[in-house]
């Protein structure tokens, strides 16, 4: 048995947009945030996932495709480390529209609304191994990290929300402007975002179809809910110098 206590720790709350793929965005996520061990939970729903359930014998059956869109009743992802890479394993149930239950390992599913939380340990890496006997990979053993070694940025929640990339927006931040995207601007009315040139500059489409660029230097975007599956920003002019 592997029993250890840890005490450095993050907790993260975040949305995946509608049409991003679930499992691929918590690989990045473990990525980005150099996360090391932690468990994940999700909930929401998800559009034609793909599952592999229990197999027989041991460890899981091939990767079944379900068309259509679920219900989470419970997702959770385990965070560690195998032969010396980033392991994410998240397994599922879920409830289809003509009520279906289907479960086991998540291969892959496109987000419609999921929302997750992820509690991080900072202070270890766990490391995993396959066993071939219950075809799961099992705990190897906890590696206590050096913590000279660990980034600032990773030593606590609050540093790392300030150091490190997140969702969570400051008043004064852009957010990431996607085409398809709806502006309401004070003076030019409803735009869509035709086109996105980089930070700083966009092109836009209005109501009567007149195409303009727009600068967002002098802009605040305030989030607005969502149309047609895409954000809707209100716009706010600022004064010069502030």
């Amino acid at each position: 048995m592997i029993f250890t206590e840890t005490r450095e720790g993050r907790r993260f709350v975040g949305e995946l947009p509608p049409g991003m793929p679930i499992v691929t965005a918590i690989r990045g996520l473990v990525i980005d945030y150099r996360i090391t061990s932690g468990w994940m939970t999700g909930t929401g729903l998800v559009q034609d996932p793909i599952l592999c359930p229990p197999a027989s014998e041991a460890g899981y059956g091939e990767p079944r495709p379900h068309p259509g869109r679920f219900l989470v009743a419970t997702m959770h992802g385990v965070i560690s480390e195998q032969r010396g890479q980033a392991d994410v394993l998240v397994r599922t149930l879920l409830y289809g529209e003509d009520g279906t239950v289907v479960g086991g390992k998540l291969e892959e599913g496109i987000a419609v609304s999921v929302e997750l939380h992820c509690q991080t340990f900072d202070d270890i890496t766990l490391r995993r191994y396959h066993d071939a006997d219950v075809g799961f990979a099992r705990w190897l053993d906890v590696a206590v990290n050096n913590q000279d070694e660990v980034p600032e940025s990773v030593r606590s929640g609050r540093s790392a929300m300030e150091a490190m990339p997140s969702r969570l927006l400051e008043p004064n931040e852009l957010p990431r402007l996607k085409v398809g995207d709806w502006l309401q601007h004070p003076r030019l009315g409803n735009c869509e975002v035709a086109a996105v040139a980089d930070e700083e500059r966009i092109t836009i489409r209005m109501d009567g179809g007149k195409v303009a660029q727009l600068h967002l230097g002098l802009l605040t975007l305030v989030p607005n809910g969502r149309r047609g599956g895409r954000m809707v920003y209100d716009v706010q002019i600022r004064r010069r110098g502030r």
